[in-house]
């Protein structure tokens, strides 16, 4: 029996920080899948709050009556497939491995299930610490590391979703963007200071059925992160990215386009 799981899918926490370069962290397993905190290289220039990059523990919770699960969800188990493998990762970049192993994170045989925070009328401000791929779900994930010698760093979530919830996610992303341009990041600056942070949220052509460029941009010299979000049917790539101690982000809009083609 497929067990319903009370979480959702981060796209991303604490609007400071994403994964970024010289980013340090440990694997997950299917029956606890935890995506490791990653440490953000500081420049003489950028400065950094305080994140955590966590996916969700899976809780089980009581269920008498499961409803079926739509077929298609494809279970974490099977997304792995999705993924980038060290013969199939893009040129310049390579699994992290780091600590001995290949990152790799997915909720199993499990599905998630879950509201999203963004509605109309979420305050601005809950992008600090939100969870928006959720719904009904699985999903399977990889941590990546550049190897042109920028020390970037990614993390790719391929998530499943129950049939037109994809769609609706990502026009909710749009809509919330659009919204909230900015939102007060609070206490997560140095000394626990506030730190304004702008969302810049924009269309990419050409990309899987529909695709969505999301930045946020603390101010401040404090670093930033880009997520790519690419759907194709009711299935959605998550790249995520943050910027190296000078600011820059990778070209990850190219990079989600040839990850993309390993997602049927």
């Amino acid at each position: 029996m497929r067990v319903l799981v009370t979480a959702g899918i981060v796209l991303t926490l604490a609007g400071a920080a994403g994964c970024s370069g010289g980013g340090s962290s440990s694997g997950g397993g299917s029956s606890n899948p935890v995506v490791p905190t990653a440490t953000i290289s500081v420049g003489p220039e950028h400065k950094t709050a305080s994140t955590d990059l966590r996916l969700p523990t899976l809780i089980p919770t009581p269920t008498p009556a499961i409803p079926s699960v739509d077929p298609s969800i494809v279970l974490g188990s099977a997304l792995k497939a999705y993924l980038p493998t060290a013969e199939t990762v893009p040129s310049g970049w390579a699994l992290n491995t780091k600590f001995g192993s290949t990152h790799e994170s997915d909720s199993g045989a499990q599905v998630l299930s879950g509201t999203t925070a963004l509605g109309p009328t979420a305050p601005c401000d809950v992008m600090r610490n939100m969870t928006v791929l959720d719904g009904e779900a699985a999903y399977a994930s990889q941590q990546l590391e550049s190897t042109d010698g920028n020390e970037y760093a990614a993390l790719v979530t391929v998530a499943s979703f129950r049939t037109g919830q994809a769609a609706k996610q990502l026009a909710t992303i749009r809509d919330f963007a659009a919204r909230c341009p900015s939102f007060v990041n609070k206490r997560v600056g140095t000394g626990g200071s506030d730190v304004e942070t702008r969302l810049v949220a924009k269309p990419l052509n050409g990309l899987g059925d529909e695709a969505l460029d999301f930045k946020m941009l603390p101010q401040g010299g404090y670093l930033g992160n880009e997520t790519v979000l690419v759907r194709i049917g009711d299935r959605v790539l998550n790249l995520r990215c943050g910027a190296d101690k000078y600011g820059d982000f990778p070209d990850t809009a190219a990079l989600a386009r040839e990850l993309a083609k390993l997602v049927k």
